[in-house]
């Protein structure tokens, strides 16, 4: 079976990512909690599994629920930015990565009022590159 140089698929996982992070920082931060900017960056149904939970959200209409709660959460934590620490990216093959992230939220006082470590699958689809599950992982 020959090697398959995955460099250029993981360069290009990581620029979108990127995009994503500003994306959601800039929407946050100014405490937007309309999600349709970040939708391109979710395919439904996706997993999100957490100490406390596994979700599915089945459907678009649930996906942007679900990303409107959690920047009205945000908004009401008096979010006001975050940092991407430590990104890690690893094509597994040409069409999915893995994306290993920590990080760390700050209230508009700049202090750190979270610190969470994360690890997204990405997926290329027919739509470009989407998140289909995401974890949050154990300290």
């Amino acid at each position: 079976m020959p090697h398959t140089d995955l460099s250029a698929v993981e360069a290009d996982v990581r620029t979108w990512f990127d995009q994503y992070v500003a994306t959601f920082i800039g929407l946050a931060a100014a405490g937007r909690t309309d999600p349709a900017p970040l939708l391109d960056y979710f395919d439904a149904p996706i997993t999100m599994t957490t100490d406390a939970a596994h979700v599915v959200l089945a459907s678009d209409a649930a996906l942007a629920a679900g990303l409107a709660h959690e920047l009205q959460t945000l908004r009401d934590a008096g979010y006001g930015g975050s940092t991407a620490l430590d990104p890690e990216v690893r094509a597994l093959n040409e069409r999915s990565a893995l994306i290993e992230v920590t990080w760390a939220r700050h209230d508009s006082g700049g202090r750190e009022f979270q610190r969470v470590r994360v690890l997204y699958l990405a997926a290329r689809t027919v739509a470009g590159w989407r998140t289909t599950a995401s974890a949050i992982l154990s300290p």
